[in-house]
């Protein structure tokens, strides 16, 4: 058996996506099972056990008749029993109809007249478990398993010599996802760092040196002066940082999932545009979040907001 994924969107969604290709592996474990992503989130399946193959497509992208005519060949060559897609779309249910896969997945929405089968959505189920209901088109029934990621051995090791390098392998360390793109302050930051600090002088504090984020590392270490810096150049290796620590504070954003699926305790700082019971499991205990008021930017949060999901119960 061949079974086809099309997961548009970045790492955090193919992490959304991970317990309905766990599931698969488990009803079909000796079927093969490809993935189609975008560029961007390629490198996510290093640390996934349940794929055989990633191909390349732009979702996104404003693509030509050829770059659907490239992937069309690909999935006929491939020839696939059925093919299950994580967001509606027209032009992507064409071609899959084109493709002649016998079985074609997805939610409804544009053009799923073309699907052999169209599972309802709720947008405020957690997108993990909304993922995983897709699979009741092929008769599978059972509920999702959490998030999980597979940590090669090399990126464990390198999470304990940077342990060591930084001198936090025997205290353990609070970690910190400062994010590039969430916009929230190094102010915001410097005070909780310090207050973290002046409760638990003993426990380290770790920010992630992330893509876009030197600006802010920069100001937050001279505003907290005591702040170590981690710098894991791959997911795998800043998968196994987060699940090292002992508290994994994160801005919004794809790390936030890696969080989740490493079973860190986390205490996640939203914008007011998303659907926590979406993007969470909040039933779990370990996870906590903040979140900006409607119409106010995910900036105005207070720290101290911050510090009260921390401290609490």
């Amino acid at each position: 058996m061949r079974i086809l994924a099309l997961v548009p969107g970045g790492t955090g969604d193919q992490l959304l996506f991970f317990p309905t290709l766990d599931t698969l592996k488990q009803q079909y474990p000796n079927a093969e099972i490809d993935v189609v992503v975008e560029p961007r989130a390629i490198a996510t399946y290093r640390i996934s056990q349940s794929v055989n193959r990633v191909l390349k497509f732009d979702f996104s992208d404003r693509n030509s008749l050829a770059d659907f005519g490239n992937l069309l060949g690909t999935i006929r060559d491939r020839e696939y029993d059925a093919a299950i897609l994580s967001k509606p779309s027209f032009s992507i249910n064409t071609l899959l109809w084109l493709s002649g896969i016998p079985k074609r997945i997805s939610f409804a929405g544009a053009g799923e007249f073309l699907l052999t089968d169209v599972i309802p959505v709720d947008p405020e189920e957690y997108i993990a478990v909304q993922n995983h209901n897709l699979l009741i088109g092929l008769g599978i029934q059972q509920s999702s398993p959490s998030i999980k990621v597979n940590l090669p051995k090399n990126d464990l090791d390198w999470a304990s010599g940077e342990q060591k390098r930084l001198d936090i392998q025997k205290s353990g360390f609070i970690l910190l996802n400062c994010g590039a793109y969430a916009n929230y302050p190094a102010e915001s930051w410097a005070e909780i760092a310090r207050n973290i600090k002046t409760k638990l002088p003993d426990l380290p504090i770790v920010a992630i040196d992330s893509v876009n984020n030197a600006d802010l590392l920069k100001q937050l270490s001279t505003k907290f002066p005591n702040l170590l810096i981690t710098s894991p150049t791959d997911i795998g290796k800043l998968t196994a940082m987060i699940a090292a620590a002992n508290l994994f504070i994160c801005a919004e954003g794809d790390a936030m999932q890696l969080g989740v699926a490493v079973g860190t305790a986390l205490v996640a700082i939203l914008s007011s545009t998303i659907s926590a019971s979406a993007f969470l499991p909040i039933q779990e205990k370990r996870v906590k979040y903040v979140q900006a008021v409607k119409g106010q930017p995910l900036k105005d949060i207070p720290a101290k907001t911050v510090l009260a999901k921390i401290w609490e119960g």
